[in-house]
């Protein structure tokens, strides 16, 4: 087998761009203030929840159903392998299947897909399948479910220690410890469903809650299923549904520690961190690792809340931090759509090869166990570019759906003078971003 090199977390730094750093960042800041202004100027009503009831295109095939369960009972399957390989295949990063597959086809390929196709995580997720499963052997029970499962928080959980895992802990890709770890957590969501059941056990999965904030960016909705109706699949604009993304304090949570945990990957890779870390092994590093992910976190988590602060007090809205979250998700899938790009399209490869061997057997299901990896596909100038466009694109996005959501909801100079503090973090973000990626 060709030989490969699974990492934990994505591939990033200056890659053939024609502009140093510092005129990339600045470049995309003033892009940032043109396009507000430009707004301010020119969008005078909300035009984004109609743009994104799109145009049908076709009804749902009755047979569809067929083929949904198919493809679930392929992601469980797959799944099954995953965990097994975790605990009896071999306990490398280079021949077992767990790392790739976690740390690429799951979190990277799976975020990807949603923005193209919509929901799909929720018709394909192995613990939607185990979950409604269980559902059908527990008994009902009155008891309500408590607070800290309603209210969404302990979603964070997942997302949190996922993180931890992927850029801090010294041996996150071991396949061991990825067995365990997706070992633990489905047990634990199954024991909430076999408690309370499926519908309040998927409030604790931060995976899901993460993916459907991606789906709303997609170009395809689905009407929901109406009485004597086929459903309907609508097309529209792409990224225009997050303007129907109403964000709770959880889910805000779970974005911002996403988009916190993807600045870290960024920041993790600079002279001045390397500086920190270097000679450190084993727990000293994972110790240094966790400080800085916690303080990045931190970082953008507490810029986000200091302009919903500001912005509350121009407008009186005590729910403006949440009210504006769903201007986030763009930018989110922006960063992590630089950074991982290069990993999903050349190390991504490796899934093709892996599965073939799924446990370093020396087995050869599919016949692809020698299939060479292409390092090319992908040219280092289109990479780069790739970087710096999706961080400054999802930001500009992101301009647009606060922008739309202000005017909204205030009227038009309130609404020009609450996004203010928002604007200010926005460019302290694309700067931070694209100093981080160019770099």
């Amino acid at each position: 087998m060709t030989e490969l090199l699974i990492l934990a977390h994505g591939v990033g730094g200056r890659l053939d761009l024609p502009l140093s750093e510092w005129q990339v960042a600045w470049a995309g800041a003033v892009a940032l203030v043109f396009s507000f202004a430009a707004l301010g100027y020119f969008w005078h009503k909300p035009l984004l929840k109609k743009l994104s009831l799109g145009r049908p295109i076709l009804n749902v095939p009755s047979g569809s159903n067929l083929f949904k369960l198919l493809f679930r009972y392929i992601s469980l399957f797959l799944f099954l392998v995953v965990v097994i390989a975790g605990f009896i295949g071999q306990d490398n990063t280079v021949a077992n299947l767990a790392p790739v597959t976690v740390f690429v086809v799951f979190w990277i390929g799976m975020a990807c897909a949603s923005v193209l196709f919509g929901h799909i995580w929720r018709e394909i997720s192995p613990w939607e399948t185990l979950g409604k499963f269980v559902d059908q052997f527990r008994k009902e029970d009155n008891e309500p479910a408590p607070r800290w499962l309603t209210s969404g928080w302990v979603a964070l959980v997942p997302i949190s220690i996922f993180h931890w895992f992927e850029l801090a802990y010294h041996d996150g890709a071991s396949p061991r410890i990825l067995g365990w770890w997706t070992l633990i957590y489905t047990i634990g969501l199954m024991g909430i469903t076999w408690k309370w059941g499926w519908a309040e056990a998927r409030k604790a999965e931060g995976f899901g809650i993460l993916f459907a904030a991606f789906a709303e960016l997609s170009p395809f909705r689905v009407k929901e299923t109406e009485v004597n109706h086929p459903r309907k699949v609508f097309i529209r604009a792409p990224f225009v549904g997050v303007s129907n993304y109403e964000t709770s304090p959880a889910q805000l949570a779970v974005v911002l520690a996403a988009l916190g945990g993807t600045a870290f990957d960024g920041f993790s890779r600079t002279r001045f961190w390397g500086e920190i870390i270097f000679g450190r092994s084993k727990w000293e590093l994972t110790f240094f690792n966790t400080i800085g992910l916690v303080w990045i976190v931190a970082l953008v988590g507490v810029a986000y809340h200091l302009a919903g602060k500001l912005g509350s007090r121009t407008t009186g809205d005590s729910i403006f931090s949440e009210r504006f979250g769903a201007s986030l998700v763009p930018i989110l899938f922006g960063y992590d759509l630089a950074h991982y790009f290069s990993l999903l399209l050349l190390e991504g490869q490796a899934f093709k090869v892996l599965i073939s061997d799924p446990f370093g057997k020396g087995w050869d299901i599919f016949g692809t166990a020698t299939d060479p990896i292409n390092w090319t596909l992908v040219s280092s100038g289109v990479i780069g570019w790739v970087q710096v466009l999706s961080i400054v694109g999802g930001h500009l996005v992101g301009v647009l759906v606060s922008h739309d959501r202000g005017i909204e909801k205030f009227e038009l100079k309130k609404a020009m003078r609450s996004q203010y503090p928002m604007l200010a973090v926005m460019v302290l973000y694309t700067l931070f971003g694209l100093v981080l990626m160019t770099g």
